[in-house]
């Protein structure tokens, strides 16, 4: 690629920035409600439950930070409950109940509980359109269709751990980027 003089002078010019996709203040209040001391049934009571609640309502990559903790076991149940918590906050309604719901369908599936994780994909499609309900429940359905017709599936708990763990790296790892302006 042959650049100008001009063209180096003004890549020159400009500032590196290094980002992740996930904002260091959604990061907090995230960690804040699933690394705190309140049990996840009384995530209604934690001061940053709200915030949280609103937060993966409004962002996809709030949402799939808080379903990242599913990589391990310990983190799948926390965040179970945590998720169930936060959607009966919504009564189950409406964006951020749709995104508390897929959350715990996630997490279900992280620890092999493809029954209640279909029920909460199911739950979650109700409250609102929501993708990752989507993908819980095409997940379920295949693992089904495996046992039905007698083969190995192709998706098992261990898959979705690696896969939290995978997103968890994306959407935190610092990336460069060129700041404009």
């Amino acid at each position: 690629m042959d650049f100008t003089t001009a063209e180096l002078t003004d890549l020159r010019d400009r500032e590196v920035e290094l980002v992740t996709l996930l904002d260091e203040k959604d990061r907090t209040i995230t960690d804040r409600v699933v690394l705190g001391e309140t049990p996840g049934h009384l995530v209604e009571g934690d001061p940053w439950g709200s915030t949280l609640l609103r937060r993966i309502g409004e962002s996809t990559v709030v949402r799939d930070y808080l379903a990242t903790f599913a990589h391990t076991e310990e983190g799948a149940r926390r965040v179970l409950m945590v998720a169930l918590g936060l959607a009966s906050m919504t009564k189950d309604k409406g964006t951020a109940g749709a995104a508390a719901l897929s959350v715990a369908g996630w997490c279900a599936l992280s620890l092999g509980r493809w029954e209640l994780a279909d029920a909460l994909a199911l739950r979650a499609l109700k409250a609102a359109d929501n993708e990752l309900a989507a993908r819980v429940r095409k997940q379920v359905a295949g693992t089904w269709f495996a046992l039905l017709l007698e083969v190995e599936a192709d998706f098992d708990a261990q898959d979705v751990r690696r896969c939290s763990a995978r997103v968890l790296r994306e959407i935190t790892t610092p990336r460069a980027y060129l700041k404009v302006g």
